[in-house]
C-alpha cells in the first residue's frame, strides 16, 4: 500500500517517528538551557541581596549553576552564591549555600519544591511556597516561577573536610529565611 506521496505506509510512519523525535529531542535541549521562554533568564542573578540586607558578613560571587539531576521540567537556567559569617579574625564561623533557579512556570518551580527530605509545604504571608529540612538544616521556597534553595553549614570540619554534623546546622532557620525573604522581595520587583 502507498500513501498518495508515493512513499509506502510503513516507510511514511516512519519518517514521520524520525520528525517527531527531533521535534522532542530539540524541545528537551531548550528546555535545559533555557531558549525564548525565559525572558528574565539574566535578570535572576539581581535575584541575591547583599550579605548586610540579610545578616551576614560576605556574599561570594554569584554563579551559574549547571543543570543537576534531576532536571525538572521548565527549568531555564540556575545561579547560586554563598553567605557567610566571618569572625574578625577572618575565619569562616558559618556559611549558607543558596540557590536560585528559574522556571518557565510556577507550576513548574512547584514541582522542584517536592523534596521528600522536607517537612510539608507552607504558605508564607509574602505568599512564597515553602518547606524546611527536618533537620532545620535548609529551606526551599518558591515565589513565583523562582525556585530558592538555601543550606546551612555544620562546621567546624575536620582535616579532611568532612563537617561536624553533631552540632547541628550553623545557621539557624531564622537566618536563613531573611535570604528567602529578601529574594522572594526581589522576584516581586522583577514584574
Amino acid at each position: 500500500m502507498t500513501r498518495s506521496n508515493g512513499l509506502p505506509v510503513s516507510e511514511a510512519a516512519g519518517l514521520l517517528l524520525l520528525v517527531l523525535a527531533i521535534i522532542v529531542s530539540g524541545a528537551a535541549a531548550t528546555a535545559s538551557a533555557g531558549g525564548a521562554g525565559c525572558p528574565q533568564r539574566e535578570s535572576i542573578k539581581t535575584l541575591f541581596p547583599s550579605a548586610k540586607a540579610v545578616g551576614f558578613s560576605e556574599r561570594g560571587a554569584i554563579t551559574f549553576q549547571e543543570a543537576r539531576a534531576p532536571v525538572w521540567p521548565g527549568r531555564c537556567a540556575g545561579w547560586w552564591a554563598e553567605y557567610r559569617r566571618v569572625a574578625p579574625d577572618k575565619h569562616v564561623k558559618a556559611y549558607v549555600d543558596v540557590s536560585v533557579t528559574l522556571y518557565r512556570t510556577p507550576t513548574q518551580a512547584l514541582f522542584a519544591l517536592r523534596e521528600p527530605a522536607y517537612t510539608s509545604t507552607q504558605i508564607l504571608p509574602n505568599g512564597a511556597r515553602a518547606r524546611f529540612a527536618w533537620d532545620g538544616s535548609g529551606i526551599a521556597s518558591v515565589m513565583r516561577n523562582v525556585f530558592i534553595s538555601a543550606q546551612s553549614s555544620f562546621l567546624p570540619t575536620d582535616i579532611k573536610g568532612i563537617p561536624d554534623f553533631r552540632g547541628g546546622p550553623d545557621v539557624a532557620v531564622a537566618g536563613m529565611m531573611k535570604i528567602h525573604r529578601g529574594i522572594h522581595a526581589n522576584v516581586l520587583r522583577l514584574r
